[in-house]
């Protein structure tokens, strides 16, 4: 068999193709190191922009999108040089595809350089504004007044980032619209439209709350100096309770809630957002209808406050001025109240006793009787402010409670007078008793007391309302109680003091009785 055919067609076709082999193989190898070369350099100058740290700062990520920008680069450069290899080699079945695939890339790439210019102007115009919404509110001071009224933190850097934002969101249909991308196409034009339809109503909403704002702290500080200067501050020093409370602060805190709470609501129905524009109104129209009758109340309970100051007051000095002060020592309650006055013979005390005991008395005592008598008063005058108070707010509830509570409340001093003026009763009666009968009146003028005290116990009671069939029973049981005793003690010193008659009684019965017997026995 002769080999040299063999031979010769080897050569024929090394000679064909090795050409187009090496030129394949060293134009990937170009494309490569080219494809390498560009990775680099786009890597460097996307890290001297400082792309990751700008990026991964405005969207809180860390991404690396220098290394994905040049790996994007690579690729696309060594996918052209493996195109080109393919073409140099004269593969027809594999470089038509990536040919077409070459193609479509070449045709987007200009669409993507400029979406990505549009993207940097994006950016750069979003970052401008940005930095002159942050300079013009730290020019203002505006930022910082609002941070310390609101008690938050500064919102300049959170305006800046929304201004930066919406810009670039304006720039994103663009961008969008440059790429050719259908799908994202509609809803980003349909939002946008909504977004820029609803911007004025934005900057109108924004321009009423600043100016309520503005308007609301002037307000604030009128009523705020104007209190202050009619000084009701001293009013509220001179309380212990109240000493701490600014009233002139709390009148302009309450008169700048008055003024901006409306402005707020004006301003969220400039938004137009019925869902919830509406709710805010309708709470605002409840809101103001009620101020009026809060108002009222409050002034009610103000007028209230001092005239229950000024009567109690009143109230104490007159009772003190006409001896109120000694009654209690008068009647037996002296350590009740800390007086230690002395009782004259009759029970009643004298003034000489009462002054010994004023006298005696330590300067600092805090609850005479005429104390408690001002305090008694301020707090009935209160409770009817309270009670009309509620009534003008519609506290229904609140008001039918107090009202029952001053019911009884009256009928319990009514209970209490009862009580004190029938505990003097039976003391002067008894000692009346026991003057018409020194020697043996010490057990009538006790039963006196007890039966007197008994009556005015039960009187008393039910003059409080408690239980009037129980203080029925009770006092009949005490009446028949002090009835029985009386006469048990009858019968026994009656039948121990007539021992004697008695028994004469019995003997003349008994000579009676058998004088009849023995004239009986005789006749027969």
């Amino acid at each position: 068999m002769n080999s040299v055919p063999w031979q010769v067609n080897l050569q024929n076709s090394l000679g064909t193709y090795l050409p187009n082999l090496l030129g394949g193989i060293a134009l990937l190898l170009v494309g490569w190191f080219i494809a390498l070369v560009l990775s680099a350099l786009t890597r460097r100058g996307l890290m001297a922009l400082q792309v990751n740290d700008k990026l991964n700062a405005n969207t809180h990520s860390r991404i690396d999108f220098e290394r994905i920008a040049a790996r994007l680069v690579f690729w696309f450069v060594l996918l052209l040089a493996i195109l080109g290899m393919f073409s140099v080699l004269d593969l027809q079945g594999i470089s038509g595809p990536l040919s077409l695939l070459a193609s479509t890339v070449m045709a987007y790439v200009p669409r993507l350089l400029l979406a990505i210019g549009l993207a940097a102007l994006a950016w750069l115009v979003a970052t401008v504004i940005r930095s002159l919404v942050n300079r013009a509110l730290g020019a203002t001071k505006l930022d910082e007044t609002l941070s310390e009224s609101a008690g938050m933190e500064p919102v300049s850097a959170t305006m800046g980032n929304v201004a930066y934002w919406l810009v670039l969101l304006l720039f994103l249909p663009a961008i969008v619209g440059v790429l050719q991308i259908e799908g994202l196409m509609a809803p980003l034009e349909g939002m946008t439209q909504t977004m820029l339809g609803m911007l004025p109503n934005v900057f109108a909403a924004v321009v009423l709350g600043v100016l309520g704002w503005i308007f609301a702290k002037v307000v604030r500080g009128l009523v705020s100096n104007l209190l202050s200067a009619t000084g009701v501050d001293r009013m509220s020093a001179s309380n212990d309770t109240t000493r701490d409370v600014r009233l002139s602060q709390l009148g302009g805190t309450l008169a700048f809630i008055l003024v901006i709470v409306p402005t707020l609501v004006t301003a969220l129905d400039a938004l137009k957002i019925q869902s919830i524009s509406l709710p805010l109104t309708n709470m605002l129209t409840i809101m103001m209808a009620a101020v009026p009758n809060v108002l009222a109340a409050a002034a009610i309970l103000l007028l209230a406050w001092f005239i229950g100051r000024f009567a109690s007051g009143l109230v104490t000095r007159l009772l003190a001025n006409l001896g109120l002060d000694r009654l209690p020592a008068r009647l037996g309650f002296g350590q009740a109240f800390g007086d230690h006055a002395h009782l004259g013979d009759d029970g009643l005390g004298d003034d000489d006793g009462g002054e010994a005991a004023s006298s005696s008395t330590p300067a600092n005592a805090r609850w005479s009787l005429s104390d408690v008598a001002g305090h008694v008063a301020l707090f009935f005058i209160m409770l009817f402010a309270t009670v009309e108070a509620a009534d003008m707010l519609g506290f229904a509830g609140v008001r039918d409670l107090l009202e029952t509570f001053i019911a009884f409340g009256s009928d319990i001093l009514l209970g209490l007078v009862i009580f004190v003026v029938g505990y003097w009763l039976a003391n002067v009666a008894a000692t009346a008793v026991q003057r018409a009968n020194p020697e043996h009146g010490t057990l009538l003028s006790r039963i006196t007391r007890v039966a007197i005290l008994g009556l005015v116990i039960a009187m008393g009671l039910r003059a409080m309302g408690i239980a009037d069939d129980i203080v029925n029973l009770a006092f009949a049981l005490v009446l028949g109680a002090v009835a029985l005793g009386v006469s048990i003690a009858f019968a026994i010193s009656f039948g121990i003091g007539g021992r004697d008659a008695a028994g004469r009684i019995a003997n003349r019965w008994a000579d009676q009785i058998l004088g009849r017997r023995k004239d009986r026995d005789r006749e027969e």
